[in-house]
């Protein structure tokens, strides 16, 4: 089975949820049935529902080991470029990959330390964001999948286990 690439399925979703508002605002303009409507309301929110499915399994966290005497960014920065390459094979995002870049993203807390990614791969930039457990020495990573509109929040809310 041929898996369409994360943008395809982001680009169906949206077109889904684009028709399905179309349908409805057509529906409520003619004066269509009360059943009608209620089938495009159930439809627009799978459609939703759906996209919020898909959106959670790209965010899903990863997560690395960090070795002593091996710098956190340096680790961080591998570990989110073997991700990527793998996302890239299996079709999640289209490559090549051009590089990733890592910095720190604030102030630890509760031994928690924050860091902000971009991965740039065939021109387009992903944001990331990480953390490091300074107690177990254990990275974790979400891919950000930011909201369709500009200046909303993310439309799935990116995993705490992500964040200081």
């Amino acid at each position: 089975m041929i898996r369409p690439p994360l943008w395809a399925k982001w680009l169906i979703t949206v077109a889904v949820f684009a028709i399905g508002i179309a349908a409805i605002v057509i529906a409520v303009h003619d004066g269509a049935a009360g059943g009608s409507h209620q089938s495009e309301a159930a439809a627009v929110a799978e459609a939703n529902r759906d996209g919020r499915i898909v959106a959670a399994e790209d965010q899903a966290p990863h997560t690395a080991v960090l070795r002593s005497g091996v710098p956190a960014l340096a680790r961080l920065e591998r570990a989110i470029t073997g991700d990527v390459r793998a996302r890239i094979r299996h079709g999640e995002l289209t490559g090549p990959l051009q590089s990733v870049r890592c910095r720190a993203g604030g102030r630890a807390r509760a031994g928690r330390r924050p860091f902000s990614c971009t991965v740039s791969s065939a021109g387009i930039e992903y944001p990331f964001l990480a953390v490091l457990d300074e107690r177990t020495l254990e990275l974790t990573w979400c891919k950000v999948d930011p909201s369709p509109l500009p200046g909303n929040p993310p439309e799935v809310p990116v995993s705490p286990r992500c964040q200081a």
